[in-house]
């Protein structure tokens, strides 16, 4: 068996792997960074290949191996397997969770498992297995993911060069508005909380009912948030919160 860390953990959908008492098993396991989806095409009489973009980043498949030290290993198997399919597969397995990695405390990723290798025993010593996560290839920012009020005059300042696709939080009654660099995005018969998701580009009420036709978004672009400076003005009739979700490349 290889090196191992104890105090290292993975955290998905709100559970750590050392609460099933696993450690993080150093072996083949490399940590992947993004990849720009392109192809390199020779064109014939140019000496110089062209670049034939996907224009996206690729997933990035992400390999955390474990061990659990047991001198029983044999009567332990079964139940432990158990257990792991209940903690990646106890929610919808079609939708991107939260997963937190103790490497790397800043930062959290959204991810899916699609793997999970074979359990193998190691008489008397160990249960050793890896799960394979498909992470979006952007790293999300602690913090970034908690909700802030916004005033008119506020400026959000996103010092990362990727964009940021926030999810507002629109409360009051009645009809609202408000400009995000210059770009007017309105709402009509809010009654309650409502919900808008710039990276889902869904528009949902308190109750989780799909509400699209509460707002008027010119081209139906949804606000987002880019490089820079991001100012927000004249919020009118209605209380506005964003979480920003900053981001960067893996």
């Amino acid at each position: 068996m290889g090196l191992y860390d104890d105090a290292a953990g993975v955290t998905y959908m709100g559970t750590s792997s050392k609460s099933l008492g696993l450690n993080i098993l150093y072996g083949t396991n490399d940590w992947l960074g993004a990849n720009y989806a392109s192809s390199i095409t020779q064109i014939p009489g140019r000496s110089v290949a062209e670049i034939v973009p996907s224009n996206r980043y690729d997933n990035v498949s992400q390999v955390f191996e474990f061990t659990r030290l047991t001198s029983t290993p044999f009567m332990e198997v079964a139940a432990l397997s158990r257990a792991v399919s209940h903690w990646l597969f106890s929610t919808d397995p079609n939708q991107y969770q939260k997963l937190l990695y103790d490497g790397s405390p800043n930062f959290y990723y959204m991810a899916a498992p699609t793997t999970v290798s074979s359990f193998k025993i190691s008489d008397r010593t160990s249960i050793s297995f890896s799960v394979t996560f498909s992470c979006q290839p952007f790293a999300y920012e602690m913090g970034g993911d908690e909700y802030q009020s916004v005033t008119s005059g506020d400026n959000l300042i996103n010092d990362r060069p990727w964009k940021a696709y926030p999810l507002w939080h629109v409360s009051g009654a009645g009809n609202g508005s408000f400009v995000l660099n210059g770009t007017m995005f309105n709402f009509i018969g809010v009654n309650g909380d409502l919900y808008v998701d710039s990276d889902t580009e869904a528009v949902y009420d308190g109750q989780g009912n799909y509400q699209p036709g509460m707002v008027q978004f010119t081209n139906y672009d949804f606000p987002v948030l880019s490089p820079g400076d991001n100012k927000l003005t004249d919020i009118s009739a209605l209380n506005l919160e964003v979480m920003p979700r900053w981001r960067t490349l893996l």
